[in-house]
């Protein structure tokens, strides 16, 4: 799984408040239920924290992607039983305990925040139990990956022919000091007053591939809706996400980017200016080269198994 959102999930509420609703099972898997309110509880916190950090959400993706793991993580809790994982209740109840207690320390005093839990609801044993659930829950999938991850690596053998390989492919990967003076124009994919995002922004492009310059076209965008400009200054070009590093890859100083399409929306960058880093050679690194060729096969044969079970798996959307 590439987005394991639920070993986090539980660390990061506040309070439980979809549990004074009714509620109804979503999804069976195997002998384990889904609720409504267990998806609902995480699409909003996830949300929430997304915007704190300043990411767009798209609700119905985020939505899609927490059933997704959490049917992944009920068939991994039902896959415990044959990986004989038994969590403990000393276990159990030191993790509910120092939530908890961090928990409380965002009240002034015990009363207030039982009284907080009172107004959702939940009394202070129905909001414990509620966490010894979850907590059991998410122990038990940490434990489950964690020895799959084990077994795997055993079997994840890599030859010097694989490292030499890697290493040659991904060169990107390894130079140091590689940065690049950034100016970024972005383009929200939730502006509604946008028609078509995608003509709009490759219309933008050509007017600048015309002879129109990126600053000009920026400062003409810089109050509309759903549009930031932004000076980014240098930046490590490891730190990019994936496609605006093969954008800019290549790319003279002052040269424009080519719109680029991420989950947040599109992109256009200019190269204001770049400092060539070095390529950290492969004797000092190989051990790092290993590592990260073992990361890919674990991550491929997790892959593997994960969906070999949830094939054979009992799982229905009710």
């Amino acid at each position: 799984m590439k987005k394991v959102f639920l070993i986090l999930f539980l660390f990061q509420f506040v309070f439980l408040v979809y549990s004074k609703q009714s509620d109804r099972i979503y999804v069976k898997v195997n002998d384990e239920i889904i609720l409504e309110s267990e998806i609902n509880e995480t699409v909003d916190l996830l949300a929430a924290q997304m915007k704190l950090s300043g990411k767009n959400v798209d609700v119905n993706k985020l939505k899609k992607d927490v059933i997704n793991n959490l049917i992944d993580q009920k068939l991994i809790i039902t896959m415990a039983k044959n990986e004989n994982i038994i969590i403990s209740d000393e276990a159990v109840a030191d993790r509910v305990n120092e939530f908890i207690d961090s928990l409380r320390k965002r009240f002034s005093s015990e009363a207030e925040f039982e009284d907080a839990l009172l107004k959702e609801g939940l009394s202070y044993t129905d909001f414990r139990m509620k966490i010894e659930s979850q907590v059991r829950d998410n122990l038990v999938f940490s434990k489950v990956r964690q020895k799959k991850q084990q077994d795997f690596i055993s079997k994840s053998a890599v030859s010097d022919e694989e490292i030499e390989n890697f290493y040659k492919n991904n060169k990107s990967q390894f130079k140091i000091n590689d940065e690049v003076n950034l100016k970024h124009l972005f383009l929200d994919k939730n502006n509604d007053a946008i028609k078509d995002l995608k003509k709009y922004t490759d219309d933008l492009y050509n007017s600048m591939i015309s002879g129109k310059s990126f600053e000009k076209v920026a400062g003409e965008l810089k109050t509309v809706d759903g549009i930031k400009v932004v000076d980014l200054g240098w930046v490590d070009t490891t730190q990019l996400d994936k496609n605006i590093r093969g954008a800019v890859a290549g790319l003279k100083k002052n040269a424009v980017t080519k719109p680029v399409q991420t989950e947040d929306g599109y992109h256009i960058l200019k190269v204001v200016d770049i400092k060539k880093g070095q390529l950290q050679p492969l004797s000092e690194i190989r051990e790092k080269v290993r590592i990260k060729i073992i990361e890919e096969k674990v991550e491929k044969m997790w892959d593997e198994w994960l969906a070999k079970i949830k094939k054979d798996a009992y799982i229905k959307y009710m």
